[in-house]
Order: C-alpha cells, then sequence, then structure tokens
C-alpha cells in the first residue's frame, strides 16, 4: 500500500497527517503532496514538508501547517492522461474529517469533462473507491493498440533456385552429367498456394479515436501460360506435364522437348518450351527456344540460343563456327572455338580459343580450371586456375563495369523525360476539346479525327513510358549490385596475356600466381587471394 496524507482541522489549526507506505508501496510524492496543498489553498512551509518526508521512518507523522481556519476537506481525486492518449489514471485523496467522500458519478463525470469516452474501466474505479486506496495509480480509462495483420504470402512447391553451379569434387573437377537443372512438373500439380492476409484490428485511444491497423499486402499470382489457378484464386495449378521455373516472381511452365540427338533426324529445332538433347549436337544444326537447354553429349559447331540456361555435360567443339547464347547461365564441361554468351555466369574445366562474354562471372577454377587463347569477358569477375599458356598463346581477359548497361540507362531515362514533357501538352489538347464538346460547340470531322489520333497518342506515350520505367528500375537494380570487378588465379597467369580491369589494361611480363588482380590507383594490381 502506497503511502499518503490527509489534513486534520481542528481549534488549532490545520495540520497534515503523513503516512508510510506499507510493504512494497510507493512513498509520498514531495511535489505531489504540495501541488494538493496548493489545490485546496492551506499554507505551507516546503522546508519542513521535505524534511519530514526525508526523515519519515514507519510512524505517522503529523505536522502543523497553519492557524487559519478552513471548512471540511471533502476527498479529491486527479485524472491525467498519458502523452500517448493511451491511459487515464485516477489518483484519489482522503478527506479531512467532516469531508464528503467522492462516488463512482464524480469520477465518470470528470473523465466525460476530461473527454475520455473509451475503454472506461468501471469496475477499477468502483474498486479503488471500495478500498480507498489514496495516493495510487489506478488506470480508470485503457485504449486499444491496433492489431498488426499479416500481410499474405506465396509457397512455391518447387525448387526456386536456378543459379545452381556445379558442384566440386574432391580431386577438384566437376561431374557434368549431373547438372539437369529442369525442374519437372506435371499435369495437375499444385505449383503454388496464397497464404491469405490477415487484416488487423483497428484499436482506439482514451478519446475515442480510431487507430487503423496497418494496411496488409495482398499477394497476387505472376505466371505465365501452361497455368489455371482453382477456384477460390489461391492455387496455381499446371495445365500441363513440363518444367517449371520463378524468374523475376513470376512462375513459368513450359513443355519439355526430348530428343536423342540434333542432327540430320530431327533438322533444326525451334520451340517454345525447354529442350532436353540425350545425345548430341551435331554441327551446322541449331536449338533456338526460350526455355532452358540441357546436352547430355557435346555440341559440335552448332548454334544454341535460349531464353534460360544452356547446360552441356560433355563440351562444346565449336569449330570456329558454333554459338552459345543464353538468357541465363551456360555450363558446360569445355569450351573450344566457340562464341558464348550469357547473360548470367558461364562456367567450364576450359576454355579455349573462345570468345566468352558473361553478365556476371565466369568460372574456369575446376578441374584444369584453363582459360588459354580468345578472349573472355566479364561484368564481374573471372575465377580461374590457370590463364594463357607458357608458349605465350593470344589471350585477353576483360573483367568490369557494364558500359553498355550503362549506355542503356543514360538512353532510357533521356527518353522518358522527353515523353513525359510532351504528356501535359497531349492532355491539354484532350481537355480543350472536351470543353467544347460540353459547351456544344459542333467539330469537323478532321477535328474528331486529330482528337481521336491524339488520344491513342496518348495512352501510347504513357504505355511506353510504364514500360521504359520498369526497364530503368532493371538496369538500376542491376548496377548497384555490381560487385568490384578481379580475376582470381587458383594457379598461374603466363607472360603476354592482355588484362583489363575496370579500364585499367596492361599486358602481362611477369607471372601472377594464386593471387587476385584489382585495379588499384587506375592501375592493375595484385591482392592477396
Amino acid at each position: 500500500m502506497n503511502g499518503y496524507f490527509q489534513i486534520q482541522i481542528n481549534e488549532k489549526g490545520v495540520s497534515l497527517l503523513l503516512f508510510p507506505p506499507i510493504g512494497m508501496g510507493e512513498k509520498i510524492r514531495a511535489a505531489e503532496l504540495k501541488e494538493y496543498l496548493n489545490i485546496i489553498g492551506v499554507p505551507y512551509d516546503a522546508m519542513a514538508i521535505n524534511s519530514a518526508l526525508s526523515s519519515m521512518g514507519d510512524e505517522e507523522v503529523a505536522l502543523f501547517l497553519t492557524s487559519a481556519k478552513i471548512p471540511p476537506v471533502d476527498e479529491k481525486c486527479m485524472i491525467n492522461v498519458m502523452s500517448d492518449k493511451m491511459t487515464a489514471i485516477l489518483r484519489i485523496y482522503p478527506p479531512s474529517a467532516g469531508g464528503k467522500e467522492t462516488s463512482k458519478a464524480r469520477i465518470l463525470e470528470l473523465l466525460m469533462h476530461m473527454k475520455v469516452r473509451a475503454g472506461i474501466d468501471e469496475a477499477a474505479i468502483q474498486s479503488a473507491l471500495d478500498e480507498r486506496l489514496y495516493c495510487t495509480d489506478i488506470v480508470v480509462a485503457q485504449g486499444k493498440l491496433p492489431t498488426p495483420g499479416r500481410d499474405g504470402s506465396i509457397v512455391y512447391h518447387f525448387d526456386t533456385d536456378n543459379t545452381v553451379r556445379p558442384e566440386q569434387k574432391e580431386d577438384g573437377t566437376v561431374d557434368f552429367f549431373k547438372l539437369n537443372n529442369l525442374h519437372q512438373c506435371t499435369k495437375g500439380q499444385v505449383l503454388a498456394e496464397i497464404i491469405p492476409e490477415e487484416r488487423g484490428e483497428d484499436g482506439f485511444d482514451v478519446y475515442g479515436s480510431v487507430l487503423l491497423a496497418r494496411e496488409v499486402k495482398k499477394p497476387v499470382f505472376d505466371h505465365g501460360r501452361n497455368m489455371e489457378k482453382s477456384k477460390d484464386g489461391l492455387q496455381l495449378i499446371s495445365m500441363v506435364d513440363g518444367h517449371v521455373s520463378l524468374i523475376e516472381n513470376a512462375v513459368f511452365v513450359s513443355d519439355v522437348y526430348s530428343v536423342d540427338d540434333v542432327g540430320t533426324s530431327t533438322g533444326n529445332i525451334e520451340y517454345h518450351g525447354d529442350v532436353e538433347v540425350k545425345g548430341n549436337v551435331c554441327e551446322n544444326f541449331s536449338i533456338r527456344t526460350d526455355g532452358n537447354v540441357f546436352v547430355s553429349g557435346v555440341v559440335e559447331g552448332a548454334v544454341i540460343e535460349a531464353g534460360g540456361n544452356i547446360v552441356i555435360a560433355r563440351g562444346m567443339h565449336g569449330q570456329n563456327k558454333g554459338r552459345l547464347k543464353a538468357g541465363g547461365n551456360v555450363i558446360a564441361k569445355f569450351i573450344s572455338a566457340a562464341e558464348v554468351e550469357a547473360a548470367g555466369f558461364v562456367e567450364a574445366e576450359q576454355i579455349v580459343n573462345a570468345r566468352v562474354s558473361a553478365g556476371t562471372n565466369i568460372n574456369a577454377d575446376a578441374g584444369k580450371g584453363l582459360i588459354t587463347g580468345g578472349r573472355v569477358v566479364a561484368k564481374g569477375a573471372i575465377n580461374a586456375r590457370n590463364v594463357g599458356s607458357p608458349m605465350g598463346a593470344a589471350t585477353i581477359v576483360e573483367v568490369g563495369i557494364d558500359i553498355e548497361s550503362k549506355k542503356r540507362l543514360a538512353e532510357l531515362q533521356k527518353s522518358v523525360g522527353e515523353k513525359s514533357k510532351s504528356i501535359p501538352q497531349m492532355k491539354k489538347g484532350l481537355e480543350e476539346t472536351t470543353r467544347k464538346l460540353k459547351a456544344g460547340v459542333r467539330l469537323t470531322q478532321e477535328q474528331i479525327k486529330s482528337a481521336r489520333a491524339l488520344q491513342v497518342t496518348l495512352a501510347e506515350t504513357q504505355a511506353k513510358i510504364q514500360e521504359e520505367l520498369k526497364e530503368i528500375e532493371k538496369l538500376d537494380r542491376l548496377l548497384k549490385s555490381e560487385m568490384p570487378a578481379q580475376i582470381a588465379l587458383r594457379g598461374t597467369m603466363y607472360q603476354g596475356v592482355v588484362l583489363s580491369i575496370s579500364g585499367a589494361t596492361m599486358t602481362v611480363k611477369n607471372e601472377y600466381t594464386y593471387c587476385r588482380l584489382i585495379k588499384k590507383d587506375g592501375d592493375v594490381a595484385s591482392a592477396i587471394l
């Protein structure tokens, strides 16, 4: 029980009784006592009160205040609303002899006067009055915080990892026959499922103001063809047997076209989906698809273009005319005398006399880990064991920033700016035409035709701006994610290799071994691996 104070009035004047706390109760607050005396208009000696409170023990103390005569003091209550408006605190002060006790109705009236209307706890008020809890915080009104709710989410029931690299064995080699990263799905299979959002519950403060719950996110499926939604819209179901993948949060299902070899028995292959070649791709033939390509055998002097990944288990003999182009990654046992372009990474144990370009990294650090002859270019890093050859094979190695992407970004930003400037003028022209029509002005056929053409142009321009903004966002995200360019050597870079790191170029005159090559202070420098 808290310590408290009480006014005593007799023929000598006014005194103050100070009651000590019981148990773990709170001591009398000096500031509160002085404020109370100011409210009832009784003069006091501040120093005497401070001294009495500081020296107070376990016994009650009587302190004479004034010889003035005052009428009996009624029981008083004070209500304070916390700064967050979520709690109203009541404190009650005892009456003097002959003073009146306060009532529940009086406290409710005081709350109403303070505009406290919500979360009032009448039971707590009654309990405080029944027990006469003086100088004690009593929560008589409590607001309610809004419940946060839960964002909806999408659960994918397939492997969403499209960037799997070959696993290196203990002897440093890679089993390229286990690289088929096609994620098979069957007709009727549930590919993804929406876990619905749960809206939070609004809250309120003690004044009755509504505290809105946070808006929750409602997930929506983004998907391509060959899929349908369940009747309740919560499941995404495959309509075909095929291969499923997640690309930039969109689900795609492609049919898988499987052949033994690509040659005279099949001719060139053009397919909308994934292609699986169980044997070889013969010289002068081609595969073109917007999906992935997996070849279990060898690719000879052939052309493969894929929107996704290209995986060649036994490698490629390009014969100086073979070409690989992938919207994803290229993974092969070896690449010889071929042209290779990948938006992602390129992975091979040996790259010999080839022209290779990768949107991220080039990795030739498994097995022999050799890059020799030709030209290899990576926007991120090149990881290899050995580069060049003791015989001085002409080898060019380049890593660095994506110049083309930066150039494209600048072009798009300029294009969006120019198109955006033309929109207000087109809208103004259409608004003028609308105003004339509302005013009853008759337009000529030529004016009507011109207005319709302007409306079409406006819609096309706005759509093109949105398309270019999406590409700008994608390029900006790509450029911001760029890692510092480097060449990591786990073996030797031989004399004669021409290398370029973010624009810093040099021809190797002294061999480099087991180190990192980076750009430092405008020049190529070596660092610890």
